[in-house]
């Protein structure tokens, strides 16, 4: 376990070199090397779980550290970024577009593909939007 304060800093930048070019499983590797885990170290691994679409973990170490150091603007513009993602859920677990769109079907076109009525999507997308989702990006 490094201890060392000023041999913790260059680890830290080391990682943040790790992360800025994607080298997250060897980020994550150096991070857990790390003693004792810092306001900075919860900042840098909430990367590493941002990688994997863990986002509800990373959500708790961005808290974390903004709770260990609640002075710092890069932890809440952090945080803030993570809390308005735009992308829809399945783009971020699936890593691909538009998958409800598969047989061609675009349940927003009313052309009898689905089972619901427009005004039940339309519903439906309401609640799934109030959720931070998007059953159906045309409306």
């Amino acid at each position: 376990m490094i201890s060392s304060q000023s041999t913790t800093t260059n680890l830290y930048e080391e990682i943040k070199r790790l992360i800025k070019e994607e080298k997250y499983n060897l980020a994550e590797i150096k991070l857990n090397s790390v003693a004792p885990k810092t306001s900075e170290w919860h900042f840098l691994y909430s990367f590493v779980l941002i990688s994997k679409a863990w986002f509800d973990s990373a959500k708790k170490h961005l808290e974390t550290a903004m709770t260990l150091a609640p002075d710092n603007l890069r932890y809440k513009e952090a945080f803030a970024s993570l809390m308005a993602r735009y992308n829809r859920y399945s783009d971020d677990y699936y890593r691909r577009p538009y998958a409800r769109r598969r047989n061609g079907c675009c349940c927003c076109c009313c052309d009898g593909c689905c089972e619901f009525s427009c005004c039940d999507l339309i519903c439906l997308d309401s609640c799934c939007e109030c959720m931070g989702g998007d059953l159906i990006e045309c409306i």
